[in-house]
């Protein structure tokens, strides 16, 4: 994987615990995984801010009530049993 070096400030409690608790040749790889699900985090709110509003009501008369979902759920459900499929067609992977 390429890596490219960046120089950041921290507050100094943080650096201080960073140094205590993380070994120094773990620290780099430390802070890339706690950035990445930081990151993941931030991406996947904003994506849920992005798609507010893309469900409408009226655009789906055929899930009204309660009943409705859940056939709807129901059906969706038929043809898995657990985690495999049942309809004999092998998994993929």
């Amino acid at each position: 994987m390429e890596r490219e070096r960046l120089n950041v400030y921290l507050p100094c409690d943080v650096a201080e615990d960073l140094r205590r608790l993380v070994p120094a040749w773990e620290r780099a790889r430390f802070v890339s995984r706690v950035l990445r699900a930081e990151l993941s985090r931030l991406k996947l709110l904003a994506a849920i801010e992005a798609s507010a509003g893309a469900w409408r009501d009226e655009d789906h008369p055929d899930l009204a009530t309660p009943a409705d979902i859940d056939r709807w759920i129901q059906e969706g459900r038929t043809g898995f049993n657990g985690d495999r499929l049942s309809s004999g067609e092998p998994e993929n992977g």
